[in-house]
């Protein structure tokens, strides 16, 4: 037979050649697979939990019935790499360490390679669903099938109309965090489709955990990438996100210069900025315990606002305060008492006043007022309105982040036949739900809707 009669053409393209027998050993005439091919994942079932899949090479070999595992099972065995591992040995103990990842889902395309001395084959990766890339790894905003909205999405199925995706459940908990309109900390650009080459990394798991490795938005340049918006702006959502399919995460965004840390509904969340500034914010109660000391120093003020303010020292020293340069002032708008179970002491380097409006047995001159802290507006809050504390954070959204990013999300590239897309714009989006303010949830409900 020659060697050009022995050669495989497959779906598009030749084969490199697949000899028709195969001689190892003393198995003179069996006929085993040798080389790369293309195939299509049957199932990913492995009795022995050892990550193994099973495989149809594409326009190779068709099998009848795929209704039960054992019939599944007759195609191509192959086994999963990892990029990382190894085990150490020991007498009575083995160390297993490396990295794991769910296998490629039935019907995904892979690439599969055989050594020709053993018919049970290795992947060598998984080939991303043409046009239906877009979610990975961020799960980054869109506009949404059916509404009239943008947020986190899914790709369709086999067809897409225009840039219109369906959502995924995690932009219902971004959208309660309330941060469903920002695009600092919740929405979110970081797709495979948002450029190409993309400059995006990270991962993407089938329940929606992520995480994310942003070089952020890039400029259109002719003859050197495609971008869907040529207009795009550059350098927006620099990045690294770690984010639960709950909608729990740890952002570091370089665009805007913030950590920011927050929980699945938003009821609890903390920033580091730039500038310096820490904010952190808790719907329920913030608590410390130091089993030594606690210290706190500010060069500034030290501002404390509450209902009831409770302070009670167990050790011997007592409590201690000095007002090193100027008054020390107590206002009470009702009475001020003070009771000792020993001894009371007053003693003054100067003189000394006791005045009242009513009878006093001892009075002198007319006693000087106390003076109380200033309150002042916070006009960026939504509940607490009035404070001492210049600074209150509150549910997101909170407008009093000094920290924010540009108004622009940039857009995955279509599936359909256009080629452009133009990037979404926060400031045209408004909340779906009612704008009056609430003193505990957030207010753009399932996230952005167009004006």
């Amino acid at each position: 037979m020659s060697k050009e009669a022995n050669r495989f053409t497959g779906t598009n393209r030749d084969s490199s050649g697949i000899p028709a027998i195969y001689q190892s050993g003393d198995r003179a005439g069996f006929t085993m697979s040798n080389g790369v091919f293309l195939a299509k994942v049957v199932d990913v079932a492995d009795e022995d939990y050892g990550g193994a899949i099973w495989v149809e090479l594409v326009g190779h070999q068709t099998f009848g019935e795929r209704d039960t595992r054992d019939q599944r099972h007759q195609f191509q065995k192959v086994r999963t790499i990892s990029p990382f591992g190894g085990s150490i040995s020991g007498r009575d103990t083995t160390v297993s360490y490396g990295a794991s990842f769910p296998p490629p889902a039935p019907g995904t395309e892979v690439l599969v390679a055989f050594t020709g001395d053993d018919n049970v084959g290795f992947l060598l990766g998984s080939l991303p669903a043409t046009g239906r890339n877009s979610a990975i790894p961020g799960l980054p905003a869109s506009q949404i099938e059916d509404e009239d909205s943008v947020g986190a999405s899914i790709d369709p199925g086999a067809t897409q109309e225009g840039n219109v995706r369906r959502r995924h459940p995690v932009a219902n908990a971004i959208a309660e965090q309330g941060i469903g309109l920002d695009p600092a900390r919740g929405l979110g650009s970081s797709g495979s489709r948002r450029e190409s080459p993309t400059n995006v990394a990270g991962f993407l798991t089938p329940g929606g955990h992520s995480l994310v490795m942003d070089d952020g938005t890039v400029e259109y340049k002719e003859g050197e990438n495609y971008v869907p918006d040529q207009a795009r702006e550059a350098g927006n959502n620099n990045l690294l996100r770690l984010r639960s399919a709950g909608g729990a995460q740890m952002l570091f965004n370089d665009t805007v210069g913030i950590v920011y840390v927050i929980n699945q509904n938003g009821s609890s969340w903390i920033q580091l900025d730039s500038s310096g500034n820490v904010d952190i914010y808790a719907a329920g109660s913030i608590s410390y315990h130091a089993e030594e000391d606690f210290n706190l120093y500010a060069g500034g003020d030290i501002n404390l606002d509450a209902d009831t303010f409770n302070i009670k020292a167990r050790g011997a020293a007592g409590i201690q305060a000095e007002s090193a340069t100027g008054p020390m002032q107590f206002k009470s708008n009702k009475d001020i008492r003070l009771t000792t179970d020993l001894n009371l002491q007053l003693r003054a380097g100067g003189y000394g006043r006791i005045s009242t409006d009513g009878i006093l047995d001892l009075n002198g001159p007319q006693a000087l007022g106390a003076v109380g802290p200033t309150s002042g507006s916070l006009a960026a809050n939504r509940s607490v309105k009035e404070s001492i504390n210049p600074r209150v954070p509150e549910h997101e959204p909170w407008g009093g982040h000094l920290a924010q990013a540009s108004t622009s999300v940039a857009a995955q590239a279509p599936t359909s036949g256009q080629t452009t897309a133009k990037d979404y714009d926060v400031s045209s989006l408004s909340s779906s739900l009612s704008s009056t303010p609430s003193s505990s949830g957030p207010q753009n409900g399932r996230g952005g809707r167009r004006r």
